[in-house]
């Protein structure tokens, strides 16, 4: 199994880092039309991996010449083969359990903070970024075991849209997940979080 792992460690020195500023994005919605497919790139940014949870960052930057708005969820979908050992011969489209998750939960991190509701968050033309979470476990658990699978290919649509984003694991990387995976909605910024917080909170220090 391949992946980017950060072990997630929690100090009292990275709870003091200063929140995220947002750049390029805003939460205010104005009359910016909703984002297209053609408009935006989805890019895997980061993984935290430990004890059997996976959590994945995922940045949402506008490409286009024009602001566009974002509000909910990306709906995901994989195409792999079912098997974290299995050899990646003869890819297909695979069936994996996606929920929507609203808050923090124990081991999810990002997300939004209980009390809030999901912002429409705008992204600046040329460079906005927002971003969001999944979450999931790349470990067989339950009795008979979930089924688990391997991919290299990801597709994202924005929500609203019918039309598909490929979106590819970081480098020497893949997406693995065991019985299905939550996905958080949409945030401003480049942490997957509302309030944002450092991205040195998750992944130490050395991140942009």
């Amino acid at each position: 199994m391949r992946r980017t792992v950060t072990i997630l460690s929690v100090t009292a020195a990275l709870v003091v880092g200063a929140l995220e500023t947002s750049v390029g994005s805003t939460a205010a919605a104005g009359a910016a039309p909703p984002c297209s497919a053609r408009a935006v790139r989805i890019s895997d940014y980061n993984t935290i991996v430990g004890t059997g949870n996976v959590n994945d960052l995922f940045w949402v930057r506008n490409i286009a010449s024009t602001s566009c708005s974002l509000r909910g969820y990306v709906r995901v979908a994989y195409v792999g083969v079912y098997g974290i050992a299995t050899p990646h011969k003869n890819p297909h489209r695979l069936t994996v359990r996606e929920v929507r998750s609203y808050g923090r939960d124990g081991n999810d991190l990002g997300g939004l903070k209980k009390g809030l509701s999901v912002p429409t968050v705008t992204l600046e033309a040329h460079g906005g970024v927002a971003s969001f979470w999944l979450y999931g476990t790349d470990e067989p658990h339950n009795d008979p075991p979930t089924r688990c699978i391997t991919s290299y290919t990801m597709l994202a649509w924005l929500p609203g849209s019918s039309s598909s984003i490929t979106v590819q694991p970081r480098r020497n990387n893949g997406f693995f997940w065991c019985g299905g995976f939550a996905a958080h909605p949409i945030v401003e910024g480049r942490s997957g979080s509302d309030p944002p917080v450092a991205l040195s909170y998750y992944f130490g220090t050395g991140s942009p």
